[in-house]
């Protein structure tokens, strides 16, 4: 579609990864960043590789040059406006991440899932991502609270139950005077589910196992015939797999909330909420955990009222009825119930409603609760934005109260894991698209080993600092057992401006970038090799500008190895005699392996094994070449200055020992032109 403008209104440009920013950009201004791969060999690979606390100085230098250099070039068409300029016109933000510990049944679950039912459960499932996924909706379940578990498997049984009606109705006859009664029987249904998600658990799986009621008949020979069966050998109901969870959870278990500390520490803000007069929104990324929150607010209801419950929610106290004591929106509600619900919320007059339990995806945006100051995320997103839009619900203009909010992490679990992705992707956005040095706080390994856990810390726990929110310092004193640590999650994306690039190497980042996109066709030139030859064992000689391989070794340590080589063979070479050879020597590397020859290869993966780790810059020769014209020795003229034939010192490989030779420079080069090799 040809248009003369284009323009994208957007709070959260970058969300996961680089790779979506490059979409925007390209849909505004096309090919301003070049094609997509050179984009990721330019800025993803050098941005991504530098942001770990294992990365290498180099990669960590290489990160802060690309990172400059994508912001400057970008300035142009973004205009870039975040929350801090509404920050002196807003009460203060206080964030909070809380790592709660798990319970012993919760441990015992979560470490049989990993060591046994996740094979079984994940037997069927095709698909890497699609068994991440599913993994992780089983653990978050265990992490809840064991009745997400139970609410699971009575779900599960349902629709496995209403499968086997839909493909049974073959056997049935049609009768035209039926469509009332299935249209009741749809309507029972669903209020049965309701019902449950409201606290009515042990309804919910008997209806489940009984199925819907049959709204069609049978021939009667077939219902004659099947009758006699049953009176002969009665079915039994088989275990459902779903429920491997049954060995070690008794049912009057199901109601304790003491096995959930998420939920113990979400109760104890509810009720500290409640005797200050503070409202709460409480965000999760599950209906099912919605639906557990409801339950033993229903439970604690009934306690308050005195009526006959069946479980234990300890010393809490209050009346939690719906709709007027707390609120819950989802996909189901409707347009108009949503304006209603949050309308009553936000009425000042209103003291009853203190609670608003809200689907992330559902609510997550588009409305104002400012009546709430207190955000609780109940479990984390992989989508940061999805998160950081929840919190923005209640700090934004119309606030009076400073703002709380309580990221619930379980410790040591997966969602630990994708806390710490967060933290990365957020990190690489105020890089790249604020310019800012954050910090770096996790290795590459403990972020991409999602299903590595420690449910029991192996470290001390720490005298925690007095936070600034009071209601938060009595939780922490009074729930010591439940909390392990906290921190402001603020506090690691604070700006370093220590680490910020100075004006030389903001000047060396331009040039070495420039360097890099002025790579002539002759690096193309070196990179004939097949890739397939030797079995691919000898890696891949065609590869990015910044962090692929050639046969293997990283480009700027294959050019170490190379000057290494030169001064092995010839000692009597100065330094930069040496670097003059290292194009001839790379260009015999490359022509041996297209000839299936690998003795220079050999050679220089011997060298390779004396060292211990190659590090530094190397710098390349032809950039060498490119300042020092008069040293080089790759000419494309046959005559040097004078009409004298240059000579390089030493000789090449092939060479008689001791004997000069002219060195042969690769065809292609261009006197006093930047050239790179990779």
């Amino acid at each position: 579609m040809r248009t003369k403008r284009r323009i994208v209104l957007t709070g959260t440009p970058l969300q996961n990864n680089l790779k979506e920013y490059y979409c925007m950009i390209q849909f505004i201004k096309p090919n301003l960043l070049g094609t997509y791969k050179e984009y990721l060999n330019r800025f993803v690979n050098p941005i991504t590789n530098g942001q770990y606390t294992d990365s290498t100085e180099r990669d960590i230098r290489l990160m802060k040059h690309r990172s400059h250099i994508l912001h400057k070039m970008l300035e142009g068409c973004i205009q870039r406006r975040d929350y801090s300029v509404l920050a002196p016109y807003l009460p203060p933000k206080h964030e909070y991440t809380v790592h709660t510990t798990l319970s012993d049944l919760q441990q015992q679950l979560y470490d049989y899932y990993m060591t046994t039912q996740r094979d079984v459960s994940g037997s069927d499932i095709s698909g890497k991502g699609a068994r991440l996924f599913q993994d992780f909706q089983d653990l978050r379940r265990i992490w809840t609270h064991p009745m997400n578990l139970r609410m699971n498997s009575d779900t599960v049984i349902r629709k496995r139950q209403q499968a086997i009606d839909s493909d049974s109705m073959e056997d049935f006859i049609d009768d035209d005077d039926d469509e009332a009664e299935s249209g009741s029987g749809s309507d029972s249904s669903a209020n049965s589910s309701k019902s449950f998600a409201s606290g009515g658990g042990g309804n919910a799986s008997g209806s489940a196992r009984r199925g819907s009621k049959g709204t069609r008949t049978r021939s009667r020979k077939q219902t004659d015939k099947e009758s006699d069966n049953e009176e002969i050998e009665p079915s039994q109901p088989e275990a459902d797999p779903s429920e491997w969870w049954k060995r070690f959870v008794e049912e009057k278990e199901l109601n304790n909330i003491n096995h959930s500390p998420k939920l113990v520490i979400l109760m104890n803000l509810l009720q500290e909420c409640e005797v200050i007069g503070d409202k709460l929104l409480v965000f999760s990324q599950s209906l099912q955990s919605i639906d557990v929150i409801e339950h033993f607010l229903a439970l604690i209801d009934s306690k308050t009222r005195g009526n006959e419950y069946d479980g234990d929610v300890g010393d809490f106290k209050g009346f939690w009825q719906p709709g007027i004591d707390y609120f819950r929106l989802d996909g189901s509600c409707s347009v108009e119930s949503r304006e209603a619900m949050c309308k009553k919320f936000n009425d000042v007059d209103n003291l009853r409603g203190r609670l608003f339990l809200i689907s992330t995806r559902a609510g997550g945006l588009g409305i104002n609760l400012v009546a709430a100051n207190r955000v609780v995320i109940f479990d984390v997103s992989w989508n940061p934005s999805h998160d950081t839009q929840s919190i923005f619900r209640v700090y934004r203009f119309g606030q009076v109260k400073p703002c709380y909010i309580y990221r619930l992490i379980a410790m040591g679990t997966m969602e630990q894991k994708v806390y710490e992705r967060q933290i990365a992707k957020q990190a690489t956005a105020k890089r790249v698209i604020d310019e800012q040095q954050i910090s770096r706080h996790y290795n590459q390994n403990d972020l991409q080993e999602l299903y590595s856990y420690e449910l029991k810390p192996s470290t001390e726990k720490e005298i925690p600092i007095l936070p600034k929110d009071r209601l938060f310092a009595e939780l922490l004193s009074k729930h010591e057992s439940l909390i392990f640590k906290y921190h402001e999650h603020d506090s690691l994306l604070e700006n370093e401006e220590s680490e910020n690039l100075n004006e030389d190497e903001r000047k060396a980042a331009w040039a070495e970038y420039e360097a890099e996109k002025t790579r002539s066709v002759q690096t193309a030139q070196y990179m004939s090799y097949d890739r397939g030859a030797f079995g691919g064992q000898f890696g891949n000689a065609s590869g990015g500008v910044t962090s692929n391989r050639i046969f293997g070794f990283r480009s700027d340590v294959l050019l170490q190895l190379l000057n290494m080589k030169i001064v092995k063979d010839h000692p009597e070479v100065t330094h930069t005699q040496a670097l003059q050879l290292v194009p001839t020597y790379l260009q015999h590397l490359y022509t041996e392996m297209n000839n299936n020859n690998p003795t220079m290869y050999k050679d220089l993966l011997a060298i390779h094994a004396t060292i211990a780790h190659p590090s530094g810059m190397y710098m390349s020769p032809l950039l060498y070449a490119n300042q020092n014209p008069n040293a080089a020795g790759y000419f494309q003229a046959a005559g040097g200055p004078n009409g004298q034939q240059i000579e390089a010192v030493g000789q090449g490989p092939g060479a008689p020992s001791g004997v000069g030779f002219e060195a042969a420079p690769p065809p292609g080069f261009k006197e006093n032109e930047v050239y790179e090799i990779d």
